[in-house]
């Protein structure tokens, strides 16, 4: 049946030039929306590896004060936030903080092996802010951090990288060729610092006390009961506490918002434009079809007055549209596909494939669907009244 349907077909190739052309070009678009679609559903499926509900970041931004008064001052406003009855867990950390946009990255390595990745300047309840659990080893002790010991724990992606399957507890990295060793102490699972849609990347936590800069940002873990009257004496009392200094909060749930927002719109706006695209294909596709059908009127009839049911006239028009669409995907299958092979965007082949699997399956099922009510329009014609107008 399929290669007297070709047949058909190709007599009329000039009719059917254009509707190909169509469901080519719709392909490639849809093609390219499900990449995105796919590539950012499987970062988001990826484990987090960190919790940010009610946790808040403050960030100081000093003038004019020296190291000698700064440094001592941010030191009591950790004491003072650890010693409230809303807050949990209160951290030094660096400005690269979960989903804030900022980055700080470093090339390290051991024996011959490299990665850059992304660095974290921390101290010992960095991963109790975060509710971080250890893999292998566990976190800088609250001694090495006191005594400014060079440690670092790594997640798993920077692991994989400097040490491959061998056990990383124990091992000294270096950061600068000829700098001094720092010691890994523990293996976290994923940290996608820039939030879920983030491809996971290597991230190395190190003590901050033995870094040249100290940290001067924080992570509070508060309770869900803290709210605005605390949010606001913190910040009065950490204003008189680190004199001199610009003090801004932000939570990290706000920032993930923000964060999410640059890869959901872009995503909105592309399927928006794909589905006015698929709309108008469909409405076309469906005007193509009636149109044809109605020109076919004595084929039809023919047909019926030879025998043909009333079935295999609805499946002979329904497969022939069906053969229509899927030579205009493969011309598209034959371009997709040069995607994962030349590996032109560096994603994994797994989307590249699932991508152009969903096109097909989409495009086909919206073109039976078009082709469904004409086919079945033909397919009641009478046999008598077409022969009897002719």
């Amino acid at each position: 049946m399929i290669k007297h349907l070709i047949k058909l077909i190709w007599n009329k190739k000039r009719s059917n030039f254009l509707l190909t052309t169509e469901i080519f070009v719709s392909f490639l678009v849809l093609f390219g929306v499900m990449s995105l679609m796919f590539y950012n559903y499987g970062n988001y499926s990826e484990p987090l590896g960190y919790q940010y509900e009610n946790v808040w970041a403050v960030y100081y931004s000093r003038q004019d004060a020296p190291d000698s008064v700064y440094y001592p001052a941010l030191d009591r406003a950790r004491q003072y936030l650890a010693g409230q009855q809303e807050v949990e867990a209160v951290s030094f950390t660096s400005y690269n903080t979960p989903y804030s946009q900022t980055t700080m990255r470093w090339n390290a390595s051991y024996e011959g092996r490299s990665v850059t990745s992304e660095m974290i300047a921390v101290d010992e309840d960095y991963g109790r802010a975060l509710d971080i659990e250890a893999k292998a080893g566990r976190w800088m002790s609250p001694a090495e951090v006191a005594t400014a010991e060079r440690v670092v724990v790594l997640n798993r992606q920077a692991a994989e990288a400097l040490f491959g399957q061998e056990p990383a507890l124990g091992k000294m990295i270096t950061f600068e060729e000829g700098g001094l060793a720092w010691k890994v102490v523990g293996v976290l699972g994923n940290f996608k610092l820039g939030g879920e849609f983030q491809v996971p990347k290597a991230v190395i936590f190190l003590n901050h006390k033995a870094h040249d800069h100290r940290a001067d940002a924080m992570l509070v873990k508060v309770k869900p009961t803290a709210g605005a009257a605390f949010e606001s004496s913190m910040l009065k009392e950490l204003s008189r506490i680190v004199k001199g200094a610009n003090i801004e909060l932000s939570y990290l749930t706000g920032q993930r918002r923000t964060q999410h927002a640059f890869t959901k719109v872009p995503m909105i706006l592309a399927g928006t434009i794909c589905g006015f695209l698929l709309l108008n294909v469909g409405l076309g596709l469906f005007g193509v079809l009636w149109f044809a059908i109605r020109k076919r009127r004595e084929e039809i009839g023919l047909r019926r007055a030879l025998g043909a049911t009333h079935t295999g006239i609805l499946r002979h028009f329904v497969g022939e549209a069906a053969v229509i669409a899927s030579f205009g995907m493969l011309v598209g299958l034959f371009f997709a596909l040069q995607l994962p092979l030349l590996d032109v965007f560096g994603l994994d082949k797994q989307v590249y494939f699932q991508a152009a699997a969903a096109s097909v399956l989409f495009l086909l099922l919206l073109v039976v669907v078009c082709a469904f009510y004409p086919s079945r329009q033909a397919a009641r014609i009478q046999p008598a009244r077409v022969l009897h107008e002719e």
